[in-house]
């Protein structure tokens, strides 16, 4: 690799200095390096910090600098551009990123020399009308649909292929990819899957019943998730949210679809890194 772009959250007390420190270091090693600009911005409704159209296209890679936030908004915003991302941790548990301040730089001596792998990592593509408006979002990590009001439960139908799997009265349904099964999903009891899977989890929230479990379903799968009347017959409504953003609200009736997005997203692992070993030691 000798073509990168940095992404740095500028939340984390050290990003854009570091940020300058690696693009310094790329240069002395005749790579080519631009850091790129992040900070919230909005078109046509749907915010982001990253912009594509400043990535050249013959980018090698995307060095994140920040946490599991940071990586996701970063999948999400350059997930068209099919640049593989190579994460390093200014965070906490950091389950996504590959390299921390100890370990940066032999690790970047392995991007330039090639001594990598990139895992492909399925997304979620979800849409939804309300509102007399048309919602279409991607998710690495989840989507989900959650109740507005604390101590409520909101009542749900969910459908897999068309068919009916079950109703549920539970605080919200987390439909989860590999990536994501490692985060709420997990919070929630649900099961973690091999990120080399292309297969979905679905988990309700805090369901009011004894026998509600999680679902595992095919990655070509599609979901359909009703929201249905709340207690007494009263319409309800529910957000939609999609890698922990509020993207908008439905009431009863309305109907989130979700399937497999085209796209992928490409991590950059280095040779030694073993998933299960990473969940033995991000997890404990």
């Amino acid at each position: 690799m000798r073509r990168y772009c940095i992404v740095a959250n500028k939340d984390k007390a050290n990003a854009d200095s570091l940020a300058n420190e690696i693009c310094g270091y790329l240069k002395e090693k005749d790579c080519e390096c631009i850091i790129l600009k992040n900070k919230i911005m909005e078109n046509n409704g749907k915010s982001y910090y990253t912009d594509a159209s400043l990535v050249p296209d013959d980018t090698d890679c995307i060095i994140v600098l920040g946490g599991d936030g940071t990586m996701i908004q970063a999948a999400n915003d350059l997930a068209e551009k099919n640049i593989p991302l190579y994460g390093i941790n200014l965070g906490g548990v950091g389950f996504l990123t590959e390299s921390d301040t100890d370990c940066m730089w032999r690790d970047i001596d392995n991007l330039i020399d090639g001594n990598y792998r990139a895992e492909k990592r399925m997304m979620l593509k979800g849409n939804v009308t309300c509102h007399g408006e048309q919602y279409e979002v991607r998710a690495l990590n989840d989507l989900v649909l959650s109740k507005r009001e604390y101590g409520k439960l909101i009542c749900f139908e969910v459908c897999i292929n068309g068919s009916l799997l079950d109703n549920f009265i539970a605080d919200g349904l987390i439909i989860s990819t590999p990536t994501g099964s490692t985060g709420y999903n997990l919070s929630a009891g649900g099961p973690v899957i091999s990120p080399e899977m292309e297969a979905v989890a679905v988990t309700a929230v805090c369901p009011h019943s004894l026998n509600d479990r999680s679902f595992i379903i095919g990655g070509d799968d599609t979901i359909s998730i009703k929201l249905l009347n709340g207690k007494n017959s009263e319409e309800d409504t529910a957000l939609i949210i999609s890698d922990g953003r509020v993207i908008t609200d439905i009431k009863s009736g309305e109907t989130l679809h979700i399937e497999k997005d085209s796209l992928v997203t490409r991590i950059v692992m280095m040779k030694k890194t073993n998933f299960y070993h990473r969940m033995r030691t991000k997890h404990n």
